[in-house]
């Protein structure tokens, strides 16, 4: 259909551009046979002047010269003004000379050009209304034959855009007698399916690895509480068991971040409802009041907005307790948070160490600062939970302000 209406274009303009010349020519064979029929009367009659010629063109003018101008025949084109039309029409003139009784004479035919340009006119419509008509016409079939071919595709790119690898509900495509598109939906279905497997694989690995883990790190963990509170080990097994202890609970974050991380991966929080961010963040930092105080951070709070947003609850649950603590942990003794809350935009201020590289690096997992301790996905999780929500999250620092911003 592309090709076609500008091969239809040209084609129409050659058409106008031909037809024209062949009526040109035609109006000028007219012109040669009415010098041919004046020559003849000319010569014949007497008094020619006065009677025969006056018929001949449109309008005849003869003057007579002293010398031969040597004249043949000179077609030129003019306009004059018409009474009748009452503006400027066109006008092909004819002049040549002419000898008669010792006498030279230069004779000029004008004829009017207004029927043929009429005509002109009205073949250049007829092709520009046969040409509409034509692109028209392949347009609506081109249409019909397109949405008929292409209807087994569409129905098939419907049924994958409503397809949730995460849902049991196997996949059904539309039947069709097309070969081509019975053997991509075949294709499709053998995909479809081994993703499916594959996922459920996953997510049982990783159900039962998280399941498994979590026993022996308990066990881990309350052996280190049983032996710190004994009171039967010196100083340095003491502190041996002490980083027990710190590993283990490093571990336990460790293996909780990650089985979130897959469990985000799966699309496994797609239960979503409206969530008041304001009042959301002042209840989650209530819980880390005693930690504020003991660091000495001084807290402001700056709402211009109450946004709602629909979200996941458990995941907007860790996106705020992430970016709470990650700006507790990386303060200063006696430093500061500013929490800035528009209709647009979530922004968490605090003071900390100047980090070296780029701060938007620290969202990749296991990227960590200066605290050892962390398990290196906090940010990574937060990340993750921006771009299931198409939210843009930017980290800058500036000397020891580090600042967060999350856009809606």
């Amino acid at each position: 259909m592309a090709s076609t209406i500008p091969i239809l274009i040209i084609g129409g303009i050659l058409a106008f551009i031909i037809l024209r010349g062949i009526i040109n020519h035609e109006f000028n064979e007219k012109l040669f046979a009415e010098k041919k029929q004046f020559l003849y009367e000319w010569h014949t009659y007497d008094n020619i002047r006065e009677t025969l010629y006056l018929n001949v063109g449109d309008k005849i003018e003869v003057k007579a010269v002293d010398r031969d101008p040597k004249i043949k025949s000179m077609l030129s084109d003019t306009t004059m003004y018409d009474s009748f039309e009452k503006k400027e029409l066109p006008y092909r003139v004819l002049k040549f000379s002419d000898n008669l009784n010792e006498q030279y004479y230069i004779i000029t035919i004008t004829k009017s050009m207004l029927p043929t340009k009429d005509l002109i006119t009205g073949v250049g419509q007829i092709i520009l209304i046969l040409i509409a008509g034509l692109v028209l016409s392949l347009g609506l079939v081109s249409r019909a034959i397109s949405k008929k071919i292409w209807n087994p595709f569409n129905n098939t790119l419907f049924s994958l855009k409503n397809y949730q690898i995460s849902t049991p509900v196997k996949i059904n495509f539309a039947q069709t007698t097309i070969d081509e598109f019975k053997e991509l939906n075949q294709v499709l279905s053998n995909m479809i399916n081994k993703s499916r497997k594959d996922y459920v694989n996953l997510k049982e690995f990783t159900e039962n690895a998280s399941h498994e883990i979590q026993t022996p790190l308990a066990i881990i963990k309350s052996k280190a509480e049983l032996l710190l509170q004994s009171g039967e080990l010196d100083q340095e097994n003491m502190e041996d068991v002490g980083k027990i202890y710190e590993a283990a609970n490093r571990l336990s974050r460790l293996k909780q971040g990650l089985a979130l991380l897959t469990q985000m991966d799966n699309n496994q929080f797609d239960e979503v409802e409206p969530i008041e961010m304001a009042e959301f963040i002042y209840k989650n930092f209530e819980n880390y009041e005693e930690l504020i105080a003991m660091k000495e951070i001084s807290l402001t709070k700056t709402i211009n907005g109450h946004p709602t947003l629909i979200l996941n609850n458990t995941l907007t649950y860790v996106l705020i307790t992430n970016l709470i603590n990650n700006a507790i942990k990386h303060n200063l003794k006696q430093g500061f948070i500013n929490l800035i809350l528009n209709n647009d935009e979530l922004i968490l201020e605090n003071s900390g160490t100047p980090l070296e590289g780029n701060p938007e690096n620290y969202f990749q997992r296991f990227k960590k600062g200066a605290i050892s301790d962390s398990s290196g996905l906090g940010l990574a999780l937060v990340k993750k939970i921006c771009d299931i929500y198409d939210m843009r999250i930017s980290y800058s620092v500036n000397n020891q302000t580090h600042r967060i911003a999350i856009q809606f």
